[in-house]
């Protein structure tokens, strides 16, 4: 990683029971955000492991 860069890590809502993501994904690094906020005020990340999931803004949190 290159000096200054900002680094993303997903940071699931445990409370949150109407999704269908796995809490196996917290705490992964987040390689990109979706510009497209969806109907339940969600975007589509990426993981650095390739795996997608919808997350909230206060998910994705510096790490």
């Amino acid at each position: 990683m290159r000096q200054g860069a900002i680094s993303l890590v997903f940071r699931p809502n445990g409370a949150d029971t109407g999704q269908a993501r796995a809490d196996e994904h917290a705490g992964k690094p987040v390689r990109t955000v979706g510009r497209q906020v969806d109907g339940g005020g969600r975007v589509e990340i990426v993981l650095s492991d390739g795996a997608r999931v919808q997350a909230y803004g206060h998910e994705v949190v510096l790490g």
